[in-house]
């Protein structure tokens, strides 16, 4: 079970290798450890994100919340 709170708030790309969740913002990269992830936030709707991280994500138990461009849970 997880314990961080990841919120992403601006134009990125997450992926998912190697049991990490990607999180490229132009020459940014960061990498979070699936299993550590409770909640991820995407505050903006300039996100993508791959089926594989999603799918990553679903199985680990994450919750996940999409805000609208006002940046208003959906």
């Amino acid at each position: 079970m997880g314990w961080r709170t990841v919120v992403i708030g601006s134009r990125s790309k997450l992926d998912f290798k190697m049991n990490y969740m990607i999180v490229r913002n132009g020459s940014d990269i960061k990498k979070v450890y699936i299993d550590e992830i409770y909640m991820l936030l995407i505050e903006s709707t300039a996100v993508s994100l791959t089926a594989v991280v999603l799918n990553e994500l679903i199985k680990a138990k994450v919750k996940i919340v999409f805000c609208d461009e006002y940046r208003n849970p959906m």
